[in-house]
């Protein structure tokens, strides 16, 4: 087998990992063809919708969006929690992190009703809309505090859904959303 060696570089770290050379060309090619606003998540790691969905259906009257796969190779943990009008996945680099900043990649959120974020004076770099898959408009918003949050949201029907990912990138968070947004509700 034809293997290359990958570095991978994020605002935090860079990764390396030996990877076969068609896997890496698969999705670089893929992601060429298709628009930034049409492509989904098809390299990185596989987010266990199945173990997810099992602690939230039932328990949430939200549709539930999960997208198939994260644009990140580490391996992530998730906590679940729902409500009846809401659900908070937590996407976390270990597994005892309980939301604590160095520990966290991001979160994912569905609620009933919302608004769509507005700027914060001296917080918000970036405000801007968006066009994600299936035509759905969407809100991107690059927020800095203690450490910079990119978060998109979307609305479908009276429901507020949101990705946010801690010094995330805005391509990052469209394939995250049109990964979710093309699996439909599950």
């Amino acid at each position: 087998m034809n293997n290359k060696l990958l570095f991978v570089a994020t605002s935090a770290c860079v990764l390396t990992a030996l990877v076969p050379v068609s896997r890496v060309l698969g999705a670089w090619e893929l992601s060429q063809r298709l628009p930034e606003t049409e492509s989904v998540a098809v390299a990185g790691t596989a987010v266990p919708v199945s173990q997810i969905l099992a602690k939230l259906k039932g328990k949430t009257q939200v549709p539930i969006f999960i997208p198939s796969r994260l644009p990140i190779w580490q391996k992530l943990y998730y906590q679940s929690q729902a409500k009846t009008d809401s659900y908070t996945i937590s996407m976390e680099y270990t597994a005892d992190c309980g939301g604590a900043g160095a520990c966290t990649f991001g979160e994912i959120r569905g609620q009933k009703g919302g608004e769509f974020s507005t700027k914060v004076e001296g917080v918000t770099k970036t405000l801007k809309n968006v066009q994600l898959a299936d035509r759905v408009k969407g809100v991107f918003h690059n927020g800095c505090g203690a450490y910079c949050t990119a978060t998109i949201e979307w609305k479908s029907q009276n429901f507020m859904y949101t990705v946010s990912i801690k010094n995330g990138r805005e391509s990052d968070l469209i394939l995250i959303a049109n990964s979710a947004i093309l699996a439909r509700k599950r």
